[in-house]
């Protein structure tokens, strides 16, 4: 009988085995242990969501790898992260619990995005949010934080990198661009330090192919060649909304000018007052540009890049409050005492995620490889609690790890090592598994993990497959051991055996782990 073609795991998803898998339990337990030190309760979620809750501010990256589907007319997402999960759960059951609230949790999610190393489409998140508290404190606290977690597992060469959302979209939105051009800018900061500013210029003509010509006019008119219809566009620009609308209606009604039926005629004097003032758009995206690309630039130590970026605010005569409250930021964090890893402010940070609203960060390592991965995010976001139907905006902030991407990186520093199979105990015959029963038993009793080999080789292939497992001890009892009520320990570092009594056997091993450290 042929046999049936092999059935393999989904392409970015995979298998994880003892040895990764003991790894990475062990990373989320401290994490969680970490967490729980300092206030932050755990809480579950539901894997699967309704996809409106990752649409509405996630931004269109999120919304692109998201795995949805349809299922009895419901549009129904397999969860991409937990913080918008997070602030639903306080929409819907929490509201009338006493602010701030410390919130943790852990679980996997889902992206479909390219598979590559330490990227997969199924990782696992472990995370805190703030609920309720606002200011300074709290986003130092949130630091500080992070970084304790790292240092609890052992972590301590590692990059702090902070910036702050608002420094840009409060330039963005002082100019007057529109709403779907100031998203743009924002989405493309990243985009602009990374592949220049005529990539980005190359996408806003995708979406706004008025931009040229809309800065050639702009010229032509400070240059004083205004026609008649130049001086009527520029009166309708000075006039508010309402006015420009009822202008443009009282002229088409003069002209004798009919619309069309099938069209509405606010839809049709909505996007002529639109296209006239689309053209002031063209050099206020100039101005934004320039903003743009100077502050990517600044990044390095603290003190002298928040003074560079101040430098900036100045020169574009910007409010100032975002840079202050990242300054206050800075200070209370040096208050909790110094960090192990290095701290850069970076401007042109960009977390991808559309509903911060003020501070962000990331924390990096270098593998041994020289690879260098980010294995925790996070920051600010006040609005996503009223976005999600919680009526007023309520202050926010929060933090994930990676697991896979921490695990990775204790792997590369011999770190964490998995605790399975720490002892083994091997019956030498079949009438000695009764007291390798009861050895086992008053182990697991003390918390020591402890497998009985059951496969009945004998004793040196026993001992070989134990070693190969990571046995630490093995306890071995047969015929003459059961006689006077002891067992063999054989340590599997040096190799050296001793006799030890059953009632002490327990205590011994215990002590001896324990010595491991």
């Amino acid at each position: 009988m042929p046999s049936a073609d092999k059935i393999a795991a989904l392409r970015g998803m995979r298998d994880v085995f003892s040895a990764e898998y003991a790894r990475q339990r062990q990373v989320q337990e401290r994490l969680e242990r970490h967490l729980r030190l300092h206030g932050y309760q755990p809480i579950d979620l539901p894997i699967l969501e309704n996809t409106e809750l990752y649409l509405r501010k996630s931004g269109e990256d999120i919304a692109a790898r998201l795995y949805q589907f349809d299922y009895r007319s419901r549009r129904v997402a397999l969860r991409p992260e937990l913080t918008a999960s997070i602030l639903r759960a306080y929409v819907e059951h929490m509201q009338d619990e006493p602010l701030p609230l410390r919130i943790q949790y852990s679980g996997p999610v889902f992206r479909y995005e390219k598979p590559q190393q330490n990227r997969y489409r199924q990782f696992t998140l472990s995370g805190a949010e703030l609920l309720g508290a606002k200011g300074p404190r709290a986003d130092a606290e949130i630091i500080n934080l992070a970084c304790g977690g790292l240092e609890r597992l052992g972590i301590r060469d590692y990059q702090l990198v902070i910036g702050h959302s608002d420094v840009l979209e409060s330039f963005l939105q002082a100019l007057g661009l529109r709403k779907q051009l100031v998203n743009f800018l924002l989405r493309n900061m990243e985009n602009l330090r990374k592949r220049g500013i005529d990539a980005v210029i190359a996408s806003l003509r995708e979406i706004y192919p008025e931009f040229e010509s809309a800065t050639t006019a702009t010229s032509a008119s400070a240059d004083g060649e205004h026609t008649q219809s130049q001086r009527l566009i520029n009166l309708l620009r000075e006039m508010t909304d309402d006015e420009a609308h009822q202008a443009i209606t009282d002229f088409l009604h003069s002209l004798n000018i009919r619309i069309d039926a099938n069209r509405e005629q606010g839809e049709v004097v909505e996007r002529l007052l639109q296209k006239i003032r689309e053209d002031q758009q063209g050099p206020k995206l100039r101005v934004a540009l320039e903003f743009m690309r100077r502050l990517g630039e600044l990044a390095g130590e603290p003190t002298a890049a928040l003074r560079q970026a101040q430098a900036l605010a100045a020169d574009f005569k910007l409010d100032g409050a975002a840079l202050d409250a990242l300054g206050r930021t800075l200070d209370c964090l040096a208050e909790y005492g110094d960090i192990s890893g290095d701290i850069e402010l970076d401007f042109g940070l960009n977390r991808g995620l559309h509903y911060y609203t003020g501070l962000i960060f990331e924390l990096h390592c270098t593998l041994e490889t020289g690879e260098a991965i980010q294995i925790c995010g996070g920051g600010r976001y006040d609005n996503l609690v009223s976005i999600l139907g919680g009526g007023e905006a309520m202050p926010a902030l929060g933090f994930a790890y990676g697991i896979e991407r921490l695990a990775s990186v204790l792997e590369t520093a011999k770190g964490a090592a998995p605790e399975a199979g720490t002892v083994c105990v091997i019956p030498v015959a079949e009438g000695d598994f009764a007291s390798a029963f009861a050895a086992a038993k008053d182990l697991r009793a003390r918390g020591i993990t402890t497998e009985v080999s059951i496969e009945g080789r004998n004793l040196s292939r026993s001992l070989r497959q134990a070693d190969r497992r990571g046995a630490r001890l093995v306890i071995i009892i047969g015929e003459a051991e059961r006689a006077d009520q002891s067992a063999l320990l054989r340590d599997m570092r040096s190799r050296q055996e001793q006799p030890i009594l059953q009632a002490e056997l327990a205590e011994t091993v215990e002590e001896l782990l324990s010595a491991d450290g």
